[in-house]
């Protein structure tokens, strides 16, 4: 019993040394700092008429995620004036997602505000669609916050 706990244990000895480094790679990329990124929808020339929303920071209009992700947050930036209302629509390889967020429900100024997150991502190209559903015609902005960093 003495030898086949010895031939256990370096079996055991060698699997850890061995996948070690794997271990400490796979926690370090799992402690990512989440991503802020900031979208604008152009003035739309008429209501109900979606547009893609333009990332301030790329200037594209898509991107695309070869691993998953999550959005932990939506909220508007700025908040639309009295009498605006929007809603935006995530965009999957061109077709709609479930994913509809309504501006009234994440303004980060009201205590009734619908928490958005969190919502899963597979691998893919995205995009943000929105339209202007009241109001004067008016350019706005929302702020997602995302899990990982994009690609």
């Amino acid at each position: 019993t003495r030898r086949r706990f010895g031939l256990y244990w370096s079996i055991l000895r060698n699997a850890i040394t061995k996948y070690k480094p794997n271990i400490r790679r796979r926690v370090l990329s799992l402690m990512s700092l989440p991503v802020i990124r900031r979208y604008t929808l152009a003035a739309p020339a008429a209501l109900n008429v979606f547009n893609n929303l333009t990332d301030d920071e790329t200037g594209l209009t898509q991107y695309l995620i070869l691993t998953g992700n999550t959005i932990l947050d939506i909220v508007n930036d700025p908040d639309p004036a009295a009498g605006l209302r929007y809603e935006f629509v995530l965009l999957k390889n061109g077709n709609q997602t479930p994913v509809r967020i309504f501006s009234s429900t994440i303004s980060p100024t009201t205590a009734g505000r619908v928490a958005v997150g969190a919502i899963n991502m597979t691998a893919g190209q995205y995009q943000w669609s929105g339209a202007q559903r009241a109001g004067a015609v008016a350019a706005t902005s929302i702020i997602v916050k995302y899990a990982q960093p994009l690609n």
